[in-house]
């Protein structure tokens, strides 16, 4: 078996954070290469004119697909299985000729809500030519299956790397929040909770890290320091500070934030939507309703008061945390392919 893996990296990932860690742990061709393939002005062009309503695909997408099929043209391997990281993007031309690739199958790792899947890919013809699917979120398998009209859909779980994000006890202060990220976060829940919470607790303090661009949604409290553009171990250091991760959310399939603060033994404090469901299960983290924002709180105060509870949830983060690393993922991502070969 040949995997091919078409990959993406959001600008505001860190460095040990994202999905595209898979890459180090499979042995597989990676597309980009960083070969050029194409003038990048001539992919620009053809990035500008395509349709955006069957997934974002643009100039980056244009050269990996040039890539892949320059790819197909060398390969000698009996059976191949090319994987688009991100299911949202980069799948268009060379999927829709998949029929003149023999011995080769297609599947893609979703990311997104049913909700924003959806609502920003109304023509789902490209991805229905899947051969598989791999969802993130327990939520999305029976969505994927009657939305792409394929069977062969898997929860396998977003990854983390505990390695680089680990615990140390030592670093912990007390009544010291943390709130990291920016999709699908409900900033509603955040401003409301914030300041009744430090209301009620002393020497209160909440660190949010997010892209600057998104700070505008931050009503300013003395309690609040806002960090923005900050390096990976800047980033570890506030999850090994933070007493709790304070984390509502509006909806949510897989976390990187959640998954890397289990791997530094935080407790969470999130919202009951989604993927937490399964991805918390047997962790003791607060889930909340959503928009029970007043529970919210009281959760909070009540977990930042008990220290003996503190540790109890540590230890179910970390202990937890140990299903989702990368080591561990890749094989069952590794075993998902022996059914697409099995299956051709």
């Amino acid at each position: 078996m040949n995997p091919i893996i078409i990959h993406h990296r959001s600008s505001h990932h860190a460095k040990n954070s994202g999905y595209a860690r898979l890459l180090d742990f499979i042995d597989a061709t990676q597309i980009p290469s960083g070969k050029k393939v194409l003038p990048y002005r001539v992919a620009k062009l053809i990035g500008g004119i395509v349709k955006q309503n069957a997934g974002l695909y643009d100039t980056t997408s244009v050269l990996k697909d040039v890539e892949l099929y320059k790819t197909f043209k060398k390969s000698k391997k009996k059976h191949t299985v090319v994987h688009y990281l991100n299911a949202e993007r980069d799948v268009r031309y060379t999927i829709s000729k998949s029929k003149n690739y023999k011995d080769t199958s297609f599947c893609a790792t979703f990311h997104k809500p049913q909700e924003i899947l959806t609502a920003t890919i109304t023509d789902n013809r490209y991805l229905r030519k899947l051969n598989g699917a791999i969802a993130v979120g327990a939520n999305q398998v029976d969505f994927l299956k009657n939305w792409l009209d394929i069977d062969n859909v898997q929860y396998i779980p977003h990854g983390v790397d505990s390695t680089f994000f680990k615990e140390d006890y030592t670093k912990r202060k007390e009544n010291n929040l943390l709130f990291v990220g920016q999709h699908l976060r409900d900033f509603d829940a955040l401003n409301y909770c914030i300041p009744k919470i430090a209301e009620r607790v002393e020497n209160f303090t909440i660190h949010i890290v997010l892209r600057k661009d998104f700070s505008k949604y931050i009503i300013p409290h003395p309690s609040i320091s806002i960090h923005s553009g900050i390096n990976d171990v800047q980033l570890k250091a506030f999850y090994q500070e933070a007493t709790a991760l304070f984390l509502p959310l509006k909806n949510v399939t897989a976390c990187n934030s959640i998954l890397e603060a289990m791997a530094c033994g935080v407790p969470i404090i999130t919202t009951a939507v989604g993927g937490n469901l399964e991805y918390l299960k047997n962790t003791r983290s607060i889930l909340a309703p959503i928009n029970a924002y007043d529970s919210l709180i009281e959760k909070t105060i009540d977990l930042l008061k008990d220290e003996s509870k503190i540790e109890r949830m540590s230890k179910a983060s970390l202990m937890r945390s140990a299903d989702y690393d990368w080591s561990v993922i890749s094989k069952k991502v590794l075993s998902f392919y022996e059914t697409l070969n099995n299956n051709y």
